[in-house]
């Protein structure tokens, strides 16, 4: 075998033919390389797996934070159905069992060994509730879409070595130096950002002619808020996730006081509470079938609204008065009685509980009397503030189709986002000039292009949490492109002489279009 093989090449300019000679170097290299990979795997392969695993554990960011954070040394092992427990280790304690992060061997979708097997990466979908498990930082109510797992340098081997042996239903991916497949480039990537997980199958949604799931809605609701909204309005905005109304109705409750027990812990994280916000967005999902969406403004002035006679009350402008405004494209959009009553008893439980200021009810056997009677009367504005809270079905652009509802509820909140100044007019006029139907077709288009930017961006950077990738300016500034540009002015077409123009096809309107925005009566 020569070193060197003959590879004939272009022309010299004399005519004569020239030999270029190919160095097997390379070659060579990769075969080293190969040779390395090979041996690694064949050490994997006979390293036994251990009945228990210790190492220490790091948590993805909640309560605001931005990066991993560590949550200190830990036992895993695999329990009985089939389930990865992870037991802190605190010195001179005793252990529970109710107290390990429980991890079903099924809701892990993918290992990815990284820095040489010194962090291991657990994948979870669908996110975890990690039940009686919990560290200093994380929010109450804070879901896991992934775990890792940091060894000692010693361990890296024997941990490797039992994952593959508990997690049998899948390929661990990782560096070749220590005998693992690495990930295909063309693997598909799953996104993560704030706890909501968008896969292949949710991107896929993204096309023509799509209805859009929660976990779209989730994504871009968020992604939203976090590009395109200043910061004064970010830190007085809170936007519920999509399954809000789904689990205020759960365990059979049937008022919104009652729903509030499902869901009080979900503003837990927000600084202040619902009261310290100026604007909240609960998006609706109707029979599974449609998207809409509530913007209620100035929830705490409701509170000043329902003093009783004889307290200070001031009574707020048009544009600070508190209301419960309905954006919904439907063209006869479904009757929204029972979602309005179930808000607004939400948020008179939400407001009485947690009012601005941070003092709750306490425990009402131990108060004084005069701090009981501080707490009726607060309960007593509540419910009369909630009472006269405006319900309003806001008059706002139409969908021309059966399945752009979702993209209208996001770019309903973009708008307003672009525009904070039309928060103060909201539901006070008519909004049915804001954007048409092109702009939601070149949104649809951007949020898809947008996708595939971010998940090459994970791919090359190994990170797949979208909150770390924004830190990269340039990346930000392309996002915040796709949620707010406009798409450019259809070209008009030459007119054939005696050619009368066609009219653009529109859906059925209703037999009558108020002229304004249209209020409901109070709903208690």
């Amino acid at each position: 075998h020569s070193p060197r093989s003959p590879v004939m090449a272009d022309e010299a300019p004399g005519g004569e033919a020239v030999i270029e000679l190919d160095s097997d170097d390379e070659g060579e290299d990769a075969g080293a390389e190969n040779l390395q990979a090979a041996a690694a795997a064949a050490a994997l392969a006979a390293e036994p797996p251990r009945d228990n695993l210790y190492c220490q554990l790091v948590l993805p960011p909640s309560r605001g934070l931005t990066t991993l954070q560590p949550a200190g040394d830990v036992e895993v092992f695999l329990g009985e159905h089939n389930v990865l427990h992870i037991a802190s280790l605190v010195p001179e304690e005793e252990e529970y069992d109710d107290d390990d992060l429980c991890i079903p061997i099924e809701a892990i979708d993918s290992v990815d060994v990284k820095a040489e097997g010194r962090s291991v990466v657990l994948s979870i979908t669908p996110p975890i509730a990690p039940t009686g498990f919990s560290v200093p930082f994380m929010a109450e109510g804070h879901r896991l879409s992934m775990v890792a797992l940091v060894p000692a340098e010693k361990d890296v081997l024997a941990m490797l070595a039992t994952l593959i042996a508990w997690l049998k239903h899948l390929t661990v991916y990782g560096p070749r130096s220590l005998g693992l497949a690495q990930r295909p480039t063309d693997e598909p990537l799953a996104l993560r950002l704030h706890g909501t997980v968008l896969d292949e199958r949710d991107v896929a949604l993204l096309e023509d002619e799509q209805w859009l799931n929660d976990n779209v809605m989730d994504f871009f609701l968020r992604l939203a808020v976090d590009v395109a909204a200043p910061q004064d309005l970010r830190d007085a905005l809170y936007v519920a996730k999509t399954q809000f109304f789904t689990r205020l109705t759960a365990c059979g409750a049937s008022s919104g006081e009652k729903g509030w027990e499902n869901v009080k812990t979900w503003t837990r994280s927000v600084s202040g509470g619902v009261a310290s916000q100026r604007f909240l967005v609960y998006p609706v999902n109707e029979a599974n079938l449609h998207w809409c969406a509530f913007f209620v403004c100035h929830p705490q002035r409701a509170m000043e609204l329902g003093k009783v006679a004889g307290t200070e009350a001031t009574v707020p402008s048009d544009a600070d008065k508190p209301r419960m405004v309905c954006l919904d494209s439907a063209w006869e959009p479904a009757p929204k009685d029972d979602h309005v009553k179930l808000l607004k008893g939400y948020l008179r439980r939400e407001l009485f509980s947690n009012p601005l200021g941070g003092n709750g009810s306490g425990n009402v056997i131990e108060m004084k009397p005069e701090e009981m009677g501080a707490v009726v009367m607060r309960w007593k504005a509540a419910v009369n503030g909630l009472e006269k809270m405006e319900a309003i079905d806001a008059e706002v652009p139409k969908q021309q189709n059966v399945y752009d509802c979702g993209i209208y509820v996001l770019e309903f909140l973009l708008f307003l986002l672009r525009q904070p100044a039309a928060f103060a007019s909201l539901g006070m006029e008519s909004h049915g000039e804001w954007f048409d139907q092109p702009t939601i077709s070149h949104r649809r288009h951007e949020m898809r292009e947008i996708v595939l930017r971010l998940q090459s961006e994970a791919r090359a950077s190994g990170q797949a949490d979208v909150a770390v990738l924004l830190r990269d300016e340039s990346l930000k500034s392309a996002v915040l492109k796709a949620l707010t540009s406009v798409p450019p002015p259809p070209p008009t077409p030459p007119s054939q002489p005696g050619q009368e123009e066609e009219a653009p096809w529109m859906p059925p309107q209703p037999k009558a279009m108020p002229p304004q925005a249209k209020a409901r009566p109070p709903v208690a």
